[in-house]
């Protein structure tokens, strides 16, 4: 859970300054640099291959803290309360702490710890809503991103430039990012415009082996969320553009 916390800070930051490796955090370039190599690192370790090229992903947790406060005008408008702010930001500082050495959390520990958690989701939730005009109680899909390092998603610094260029065979991953307010079960779909492709699950992560249904030069896939078990529709869709070629 302190890792669902941590990176739903990252999806803010992404939110709301940007993901690129020149984007200003506002931070020192050595703590920058240091993100780069633990990045270097882990593409060592997968062959060349890096499953998450988002810099702001190989921060540390303290770099989020400190991102957040030289930048508080931008955050202000979602987390609105500094102070209750840190104080949440203290709490899974020490739930960490104890994890990493080892500890077990208390029941009441793993209470507070889910609180905050939910909380910071749902915080992130109702901004979206209330810019767009929207009850809060509507289902949305915050981030679209793929293996090769591609992303999409509503906000400018989200919509990759470049259409992801596939063959059949090869082993494609897709991670539909969403939220509901009222922490539901969500089930995540993929589907071609075609019709022959059409997947659901309840995990988020899709890994998908291109195949002949999905080779077209330009081939647009939907992307949906839904909670099925709620009275009322509460869906949100998204759309990207592949290009596939067959063998």
């Amino acid at each position: 859970m302190t890792n669902q916390y941590e990176n739903t800070l990252r999806k803010l930051i992404i939110e709301l300054i940007g993901f690129s490796d020149d984007t200003e955090y506002k931070i020192s370039k050595d703590r920058v640099d240091k993100w780069k190599e633990k990045r270097e690192i882990e593409k060592k370790k997968n062959k060349g291959i890096l499953l998450e090229p988002k810099l702001i992903y190989y921060s540390d947790f303290y770099d989020l803290k400190t991102i957040i406060e030289k930048n508080w005008e931008l955050f202000k408008p979602v987390l609105e309360d500094k102070k209750r702010f840190l104080v949440f930001f203290k709490e899974i500082e020490q739930f960490r702490n104890t994890l990493a050495h080892g500890r077990k959390l208390i029941f009441s520990q793993e209470s507070l710890l889910n609180g905050i958690v939910m909380d910071l989701q749902n915080t992130l939730t109702i901004y979206h809503n209330r810019i767009e005009m929207k009850d809060d109680y509507f289902i949305q899909i915050g981030l679209i991103t793929d293996s090769l390092g591609n992303s999409w998603g509503k906000s400018m610094f989200k919509k990759s430039k470049v259409t992801p260029v596939l063959k059949v065979g090869d082993e494609y991953e897709i991670n539909i990012e969403a939220n509901d307010p009222k922490d539901r079960e969500i089930v995540y779909s993929l589907m071609s415009v075609n019709g022959k492709f059409n997947v659901s699950q309840k995990e988020s992560r899709f890994n998908i082996k291109i195949d002949n249904s999905l080779v077209g030069k330009s081939m647009w896939i939907v992307a949906k969320v839904s909670t099925p078990e709620t009275e009322y529709e509460n869906v949100d869709t998204s759309r990207f553009n592949i290009s596939v070629y067959p063998e």
